[in-house]
């Protein structure tokens, strides 16, 4: 089979059903926004995952009224531990000062805001490398002290991170699924209505001696085209919406989380595209099966 030969046969039939086309190619973009969407969030969600799961950091919440040499005792008792990197005091009005710049609220609103939501903290950075068990350790001796309120280790906020991950993860997956059906679906429905219109010419051409291949190839190929043009442009439409949001919550998400985000891997489009154009093929293969009698 000549490849050029049915590009060219596939290129003259997409120009003669170009509307026939261009609705499939539209609704098959929406499904592969939805899934890039859904790519894009999973993978800045990992990793904020991976950079917090390394973070050694604790949280000590002081009581209201502790005395001065009270928390001057337990600081210098946390410099000596050889785990600590470095014990930062946090008073309460500190903790008003930093939440207000990361929110950029207004004076008003936060004079509305209890001041129990700022209580006064020792925060604890740990060298890396220590054990889950050890800082559970090292937290529950600091709870003992009188001046000590809460100690916060965020163990248990990893894991339910992690089990959000695992959520995610699980729903692009599905959403994949959903998009393969869906691609399918759209590019056998089309290549039937695309054999419906082109049926005397396929009649001329097995007059003619045309074999099953040289009839079929420029159908399979208008599927893939399809596909890959309508993966194409849901990354190239989701990289611009990232370019043209990402500058208005760069500054905040990396303040809250420590992580930049990061637009999609090259190797993750091009496998993404590639995998369109499989199962573009695959969907006009199927449907010359059943609606192509050659």
């Amino acid at each position: 089979m000549d490849i050029w030969n049915a590009l060219a046969r596939a290129q003259r039939g997409f120009r003669d059903d170009l509307r026939l086309h261009l609705v499939a190619i539209a609704s098959l973009l929406v499904a592969f926004l939805c899934l890039g969407t859904a790519l894009l969030s999973v993978e800045n969600l990992t990793r904020i995952a991976e950079r917090w799961s390394q973070t050694q950091h604790i949280t000590v919440y002081l009581r209201d009224g502790a005395k001065d040499a009270d928390i001057a005792q337990l600081r210098l008792l946390l410099e000596g531990l050889g785990e600590v990197a470095k014990v930062d005091h946090v008073t309460a009005a500190r903790a008003l000062s930093l939440f207000a710049e990361q929110t950029n609220m207004g004076a008003a609103e936060l004079a509305q805001l209890p001041s129990e939501a700022f209580p006064a903290s020792l925060e604890l950075d740990l060298t890396e490398g220590i054990a889950a068990t050890r800082i559970e350790k090292i937290a529950e001796r600091v709870q003992r002290f009188a001046a000590v309120e809460e100690v916060e280790t965020y163990r248990s906020f990893f894991g339910q991170l992690r089990s959000l991950l695992d959520v995610g993860r699980s729903g692009a997956m599905l959403l994949a699924l959903l998009v393969l059906v869906c691609v399918v679906a759209v590019i056998g429905n089309t290549i039937r209505l695309a054999v419906a219109s082109r049926r005397r010419e396929i009649e001329v051409l097995k007059l003619c001696g045309a074999t099953d291949a040289f009839v079929r190839s420029p159908f399979v190929l208008e599927g893939v085209i399809q596909a890959v043009s309508a993966s194409a442009l849901a990354m190239l439409l989701l990289f611009i919406a990232y370019l043209g949001l990402h500058h208005h919550v760069e500054a905040t998400l990396t303040t809250l989380t420590g992580v930049r985000t990061v637009f999609l891997a090259p190797l993750t489009v091009l496998a993404t595209i590639t995998a369109s154009g499989v199962v573009g093929a695959v969907g006009s293969a199927l449907s010359l099966r059943r609606y192509l009698n050659v």
